[in-house]
């Protein structure tokens, strides 16, 4: 086989801070606030999921599925939702919002939405346990009224250049949503000042908010995209799996994780999106809708007869959704997406006998800057090919031996933030083989289900239940797709999602 390519703050300053804690006090006060099959140990965990036999009626609804997702999920708009995305260029809408599940949070006077609410009890006995010190609420939910009053107080303080930097206007408030609270050490030090983001107690916070749905909006050193200055006691509930799913990807502010569509304009817009190929050779791609179905698909390319397998994933690292095909006449190929829309003609990246191999794409890596591919001839030698260029495949590593005869698919089954390899064997059994991050395996594996010998391709979905979820979507022989919900190395709920997909060859 060839590969080869073709084609620390100043006195005045604390003044201020300590005089906005005042200020704000004042308005608020009284309101409402390498492993191998051939020989793996036996499996110590088996948290099965086992596809049970599908009914003749199943409601035909598609989910969104694509590997690899960007950073370019669009923003939620609507202000009931827990992921809505609020900040200087999007106000509520209407702007007079009020969420109708106001609860008193913890006895403070101070209110929040009620799901929030709840986890922000976990994150202060989390607090608690850890020997911080503990926490306090500062401030809540307020009405737009309120936050007429309390920007209106800093214009007339600090001008209006030095207020916008500190507080929302009317309307533009994380707080009008009633998911966003303020947060200070119980002792009362440092109170809506930066020096919390030093105790010991605003340190904790800023490592473990996410694990119980929170994020510190406005972190340190991202006043240019937030507009806000640093504030560490400012938290954002965003739900478990977002704020998880921003700190597994490492983005560091809401508007970096809702980067909206930089592309918008491109065959294949989202992460979300489902390309299947039918057997005319149509590619089609179902767009993924904000109910998390699909609309009616719309027609991308022709001449897609032919393919053995064929991947969605950005390539190149460009922020454009890219095709790597694996035609059945052993030839690798890259067609490019560009921004505009369509793809460039094939780029061969691999010519020999790749028919003859069963592979998987994704982000072997993290020392590669680009998603690469990891596969097994007949022999069963699994193989590790990096792309250093973001166009060719330039050296093979080997990995593991006795994979023959498996099913491949790469996902982050422990989500941990490295890939795993999702192994089918040929009774049906799924293993997980957890990737060590560095192009290898950093255990043996473990059986996670029973009874998949009967899925004829298993996708990586990203978003099918709200921003931040995973799942995996099969497509069983006979034609349904059924989504797997995806934990930290345990199975979530299980969706009958669609039928009649027999003659598609899913995009993986």
């Amino acid at each position: 086989m060839r590969v080869q390519d073709r084609a620390g703050t100043p006195k005045n300053a604390r003044r201020r801070w300590a005089a906005r804690a005042a200020l704000l006090a004042t308005v608020l006060a009284g309101a409402l606030a390498a492993a191998t099959p051939a020989t793996a140990a036996p499996a110590t965990t088996a948290p099965a999921a086992s596809p049970a036999k599908l009914p003749a009626a199943v409601v035909n609804v598609l989910v969104p599925a694509a590997a690899n997702p960007l950073p370019g999920l669009d923003p939620v708009g609507d202000p009931a939702n827990l992921s809505a995305l609020v900040n200087k260029a999007r106000p509520l809408n209407p702007i007079s919002h009020a969420p109708g599940d106001l609860v008193n949070a913890r006895g403070s006077g101070q209110y929040l939405r009620a799901e929030a609410a709840a986890w922000l009890n976990g994150l202060f006995q989390g607090a608690a346990d850890a020997g911080t010190g503990g926490l306090a609420v500062v401030s809540g939910y307020r009405s737009y009224a309120q936050q007429q009053q309390v920007y209106a107080s800093y214009v007339s303080l600090y001008g209006q250049a030095q207020a916008d930097l500190i507080s929302a206007r009317p309307g533009y408030s994380e707080h009008q949503t009633g998911l966003a609270v303020d947060v200070g050490n119980s002792n009362g030090s440092c109170g809506l000042s930066t020096c919390f983001g030093n105790t010991a107690a605003g340190v904790w916070v800023a490592a473990n908010a996410y694990k119980y749905g929170f994020i510190v909006r406005y972190p340190n050193g991202y006043t240019n995209i937030t507009g806000y200055s640093y504030e560490p006691w400012h938290l954002r509930y965003v739900g478990v799996d977002l704020a998880t799913d921003m700190k597994r990807r490492g983005f560091a502010t809401l508007e970096q994780y809702f980067a909206g569509n930089p592309t918008m304009y491109a065959s294949i817009t989202s992460g979300a999106d489902l390309v299947a190929a039918d057997a005319a050779g149509r590619l089609l791609r179902y767009p993924a809708l904000p109910s998390g179905g699909y609309g009616v698909p719309n027609q991308i390319g022709s001449n897609w007869t032919g393919l053995k397998q064929a991947f969605v994933v950005d390539w190149d690292s460009d922020g454009v959704y890219d095709l790597l095909a694996q035609w059945s006449n052993g030839t690798l190929g890259l067609f490019k997406g560009w921004p505009g829309g369509a793809f460039s003609t094939q780029i061969v990246v691999g010519t020999g006998d790749w028919d003859a191999m069963t592979i998987t794409v994704g982000k072997w890596s993290s020392n590669q800057g680009y998603p690469g591919v990891v596969g097994y001839f007949p022999d069963g030698g699994l193989r590790y090919y990096p792309n250093t260029s973001g166009r060719a495949l330039t050296y093979r590593v080997d990995i593991g031996t006795g994979w023959a005869g498996m099913g491949l698919t790469m996902a982050d089954w422990d989500a941990d933030g490295a890939n795993d390899i999702l192994a089918t064997t040929t009774s049906g059994v799924l293993l997980s083989y957890p990737g060590n991050g560095f192009g290898g395996f950093k255990a043996l594996p473990s059986s996670i289900g029973s009874g998949w010998g009967t899925m004829k391709a298993l996708v990586p979905s990203f978003g099918l239940s709200g921003p931040g979820t995973r799942s995996i979507t099969a497509q069983t022989v006979d034609g349904y797709l059924v989504d797997y919900g995806l934990g930290n190395g345990v199975w979530g709920a299980q969706r009958q999602v669609g039928k009649g997909w027999n003659g598609m060859k899913l995009f993986r």
